[in-house]
């Protein structure tokens, strides 16, 4: 894993070479100080040697200027390398999601997914930084002491590093609990942002049913078992710097007792002494970085497991290694079709959706789909534009199988208007122009003219370039509604599919809408899902599904002769809208 993320290093090389060049540099330089210590005791105090007191500042002043470029160096080039790898992650997992199919999203919460964009990158990020700075930087400055150390008693030096190898097992054995506990704790942090999203989200939800109690205690549930998670984290990491501070204290113990006894004895000067007890105590701070390092790789380390398990995961839905070019016609066939989706228990069962079914749509003309809800309409329409693809049988667009075509190319030639309308956090123009992004001013004026949206656009106090909140919250279900249609009308695809495009419209509306639509569905192939059969009455075709079977299919005036499935919802329907009628004029 940590050899994946090092990967992202490679467009970044120019920069982490200069850094590593500063860390050599910086790292190495310590081996330089316990010399310095040796020449300023032996030299000036004990030999009294003026020239070299003379000379000393002047090595020690530009040896300081040295160290401290190099050390601005490694930190700031390291971190930028950081920044930049940082970004590419993010890009790669957006570019990443962008590709996935719609599936994804119903296994996985827009928290959860903002929580691996956000906090596990910055995991990565400080594993790339810190700890590869660390890791390089400091093993340079020990290997470095180590060699002062050897060079100037290689007797002492085996008693100051035998020590070491002992906090190799506990640190590693912390690591493991170390990494373990982070992924668990980011998967809270996960889970207590979409959490935290629901309740946002949901607002009126919680206020109209007085439920803010249930919620708080639901996110103090949460809150509450992510902050365990990070203390125990927290508990292993803090064990890590006591183990060193025993070790240390042992091999500083050794050296203080055997060599003090030879400085007393005439083996050796105290300068050389005191130049190794120098070199021993600089050890120690490398050494102490190096195993603390271990808790912060194992986190970045559980981030960026996070990180590929998105990355990792392939779209069930896939471009053709080769496409065919788009067909001159646009009328689309189902041979055959079926689709399973796994089953709400979260087994391995497959429930049923679609099952069997046959159906053309000459190009040009408009069909409907009618039934109770549940009964696949919503499905068979996503699998039109490859939202979904079948599990068995085939769709046709002009007698190409839409698996053999470029989905963008595919999804170009169609427009879509559903019943949850989503519009983007930004202006009214935009929001419009959307699926045309070279569209015009008169252009975009003409598609909200011709949706019916043009006259509420100029009320608003900055018209077209109102912006209109999160999910176009700030105007009413009937205006995005609306802003949608007039986006479809831009787009001028030659299949359109519309989803209860005018179930959030009064009465009113509904009408003036319904003339936008037919004009817009002149000369297109359109496929509607309706609930109220008024509005598909002139559909060419109307297909009745139950249980995710055609059951019925022709016109209104067919189908109302039949007496069957199509007669009993239309009866319903009427039935309802004369009690309607029949309350509104008694109130």
């Amino acid at each position: 894993m940590y050899g994946r993320v090092l990967q992202y290093l490679k467009a970044h090389k120019a920069g982490f070479v200069s850094a590593l060049a500063c860390m050599v540099i910086f790292g190495a330089t310590d081996g330089v100080v316990p010399f310095l210590v040796k020449y300023i005791l032996d030299g000036v105090f004990t030999n009294r040697d003026e020239k070299l007191l003379w000379i000393l500042p002047g090595v020690i002043m530009g040896f300081a200027v040295v160290r401290a470029a190099s050390d601005f160096g490694q930190q700031f080039l390291m971190a930028r390398v950081g920044h930049r790898v940082t970004e590419d992650i993010r890009n790669d997992v957006n570019r990443h999601v962008l590709s996935l199919s719609p599936d994804f999203f119903v296994r996985h919460s827009t928290g959860e997914l903002l929580s691996r964009v956000t906090s596990d990158v910055l995991l990565i990020r400080t594993l790339l930084t810190d700890s590869s700075a660390t890791i390089i930087r400091d093993l340079i400055r020990l290997v470095a002491l180590m060699g002062s150390c050897f060079y100037l008693d290689p007797t002492l030096s085996a008693i100051a590093v035998i020590f070491f190898p002992m906090a190799g097992v506990p640190i590693a054995k912390i690591g493991k609990k170390i990494r373990r506990l982070s992924k668990r704790g980011q998967d809270a942090i996960g889970s207590l942002s979409a959490l935290f999203q629901e309740s946002m989200q949901g607002h009126r939800v919680v206020k109209i049913f007085c439920r803010e109690n249930y919620e708080q205690a639901r996110f103090e549930k949460g809150n509450h078992e992510l902050t365990r998670t990070f203390i125990k984290s927290e508990r292993m990491r803090a064990a890590a710097g006591p183990i060193n501070e025993v070790l240390a204290s042992l091999a500083i113990s050794g050296v203080l007792m055997y060599g003090g006894y030879t400085v007393i004895s005439g083996v050796r000067s105290s300068g050389e002494f005191m130049a190794f007890l120098v070199s021993v105590f600089l050890m120690y701070e490398p050494f102490k970085k190096l195993t603390r390092v271990n808790a912060t790789i194992q986190q970045g380390i559980a981030g960026a497991q996070r990180i590929f398990e998105i990355l990792d995961t392939k779209p069930s839905v896939t471009e053709p290694s080769v496409c065919q070019p788009l067909p001159s016609r646009y009328d689309i066939e189902f041979k055959n079709v079926s689709y399973e989706y796994p089953a709400r228990n979260g087994g391995d069962e497959m429930s049923l959706a679609l099952e069997g079914i046959s159906l053309c749509i000459p190009e040009g003309k408009k069909v409907a789909l009618v039934g109770f809800s549940g009964a696949g309409k919503s499905t068979m329409v996503d699998l039109i534009p490859r939202f979904i693809d079948p599990s068995n049988g085939s769709i046709l667009l002009g007698g190409i199988d839409l698996r053999a075509l470029s989905l963008n190319a595919l999804r170009g030639r169609m427009a879509m208007v559903g019943q949850h309308t989503f519009l983007f956090n930004d202006t009214i123009f935009n929001n419009i122009a959307y699926g045309n992004p070279s569209a015009t001013r008169s252009e975009v004026e003409a598609a909200a003219k011709a949706a019916f949206a043009y006259d509420f656009i100029t009320q608003l106090p900055s018209g077209f370039e109102s912006l209109v909140g999160e999910g176009g919250m700030t105007l009413s279900g009937g205006e995005r509604q609306r802003l949608a249609i007039a986006r479809a009308i831009l787009k001028n695809a030659p299949i359109l599919i519309l989803d209860e495009a005018t179930a959030s419209l009064d009465n009113r509306a509904e009408r003036e809408v319904q003339s936008a639509i037919q004009a817009l569905e002149q000369g297109r192939t359109t496929v509607v899902i309706a609930h109220r059969l008024s509005t598909v009455q002139d559909a060419d075709l109307i297909v009745v599904m139950s249980k995710g079977r055609i059951v019925e299919q022709g016109t209104h005036a067919q189908l109302l002769d039949m007496g069957g499935e199509y007669s009993r919802l239309h009866a319903l329907q009427f039935r309802e809208s004369e009690e309607t009628a029949v309350a509104s004029s008694v109130a």
